[in-house]
């Protein structure tokens, strides 16, 4: 009378234990399940990141060729390389890199010579830039400057150290978009627009209205702020447009200065004791006077010494391509100069050193030169163009970049995850110099 009940608990007990043992193999398998899948995209993000990473390597790899092997008659050959290089298929991955403009997306690095250095910038230049006002402008330029007396409407290091969260300004050039916001008055909003991850590039949730920050306009067009116009990154200086040391003429001697720039022997005279006697000479002053002028500064002509030769365009060119003038050697490279090659027709706007009929006619003639500017004295066809407002722009201008930012986006094609980096890459010096890396 008792195995009935018995035989039941026992069946009880195995129907449990079965129930049982099928919740924990379900436990297990979903537990295995998300294990593989977690893993799946830990493999895919590694992939799509190393996809990023060949794509940032390539960029710099050709930009050394570039600098190594430069055509120098060809001011656009080395940003027609790096876009030829702006994408590629590796096994089981892509990676892509492309920028937003204004006008729509291009690929390739952005060059950050194509915009204004805001450690270039003075007051009226900064006075230009939307919604800037007096007093942000005066912090800017108390920001950048050494000392510690304030501008007009400006804030220094006490300013700073009064704030909740004290801090001190860098008294020296700005180097990040960053670094700007920590300005007394610049709004991020200002510097970033709708490029609310600073990498360059018209993303979903910057083209979607209200449905996620930032708040943007769906129009299709990246507004960038201030991001669009100035940057922090160009470099001046490097190597030559022939890919040598820029012969430094406070120590180079007059026959280094004639093979590098064919000049005659009288004329490397008088450049070599020019630099040498002239504390304050810089290289615009061989555009905006002749040598015979530079050599009447200094009392070098001798009594019924026949005048020195002035350069010919041929000359000057190469003496301002393959020269410099660089007496702290010690410091750092000075903030870089815009590339008149590269830059944007609106970008003048930004400068009102450069008048609206000289900008125009600037364009007109880049645009008439398929290999761009390549000589500073290509720039004399321009209409109106004179020796002082050549040296003028020689200040202020470039024919060629040191600086491009890479943003390259890694995708793994089995999954669609996608990694993206972005790095500023310098080829001023051999081998490139890697600034700065995001990775997103």
């Amino acid at each position: 009378m008792t195995t009935r009940p018995r035989r039941s608990f026992v069946t009880l007990v195995v129907l449990w234990v079965i129930v049982l043992s099928s919740a924990v193999l379900s436990i297990v398998q979903a537990s295995s399940f998300g294990q593989a899948t977690s893993g799946r995209e830990a493999l895919a993000r590694v992939r799509a990141y190393w996809a990023a990473r060949a794509g940032v390597e390539l960029q710099l790899a050709v930009m050394e060729a570039g600098t190594q092997n430069p055509d120098p008659d060809d001011a656009f050959t080395l940003i027609e390389d790096l876009d030829a290089a702006s994408a590629g298929d590796l096994d089981g991955a892509t990676f892509s890199i492309m920028h937003s403009l204004e006008t729509g997306d291009y690929d390739g690095p952005v060059d950050a010579h194509s915009k204004i250095n805001i450690n270039r910038m003075t007051f009226d230049d900064l006075m230009t830039l939307p919604f800037m006002t007096e007093d942000v402008a005066d912090a800017i330029l108390d920001w950048i400057d050494a000392d510690e007396d304030p501008n007009v409407l400006g804030a220094e290091a006490g300013y700073y150290q009064g704030l909740p969260f004290p801090y001190e300004p860098r008294n020296a050039p700005i180097q990040s978009y960053q670094e700007l916001e920590l300005v007394a008055g610049v709004d991020p909003w200002y510097v970033r627009g709708e490029d609310w991850n600073l990498n360059g590039i018209l993303d979903p949730s910057e083209n979607d209205g209200d449905a996620s920050p930032p708040h943007d306009n769906a129009d299709g067009i990246l507004d960038a702020g201030w991001s669009a116009i100035i940057t922090c990154d160009s470099i001046d200086g490097g190597l030559s447009a022939t890919g040598e040391e820029r012969l430094n003429l406070t120590e180079a001697g007059e026959s280094d200065v004639a093979a590098r720039t064919n000049v005659t022997a009288e004329q490397a005279k008088v450049i070599v004791d020019y630099v040498t006697l002239e504390s304050n000479a810089v290289m615009s002053d061989f555009v905006r006077r002749s040598l015979a002028q530079l050599q009447a500064t200094i009392g070098g002509a001798q009594p019924g010494a026949p005048r020195v030769q002035s350069l010919n365009d041929e000359q000057l060119g190469a003496l301002l391509n393959e020269c410099t003038i660089i007496r702290d050697t010690a410091a750092p490279p000075a903030p870089g100069k815009l590339n008149i090659n590269t830059c944007d027709s609106q970008i003048f706007e930004y400068l009102p050193s450069i008048d609206s009929a000289l900008a125009d006619n600037i364009m007109a003639e880049r645009d008439a030169r398929r290999q761009g500017f390549v000589s500073f004295a290509d720039l004399r066809s321009i209409p109106g163009m004179n020796n002082n407002r050549l040296a003028a722009l020689y200040d202020l201008v470039e024919l060629r970049s040191n600086v491009f930012v890479v943003t390259s986006r890694g995708r793994d094609t089995g999954t669609g995850i996608e990694v993206e980096i972005t790095t500023s890459i310098d080829r001023s010096t051999l081998p490139a110099r890697i600034m700065s890396v995001v990775i997103r």
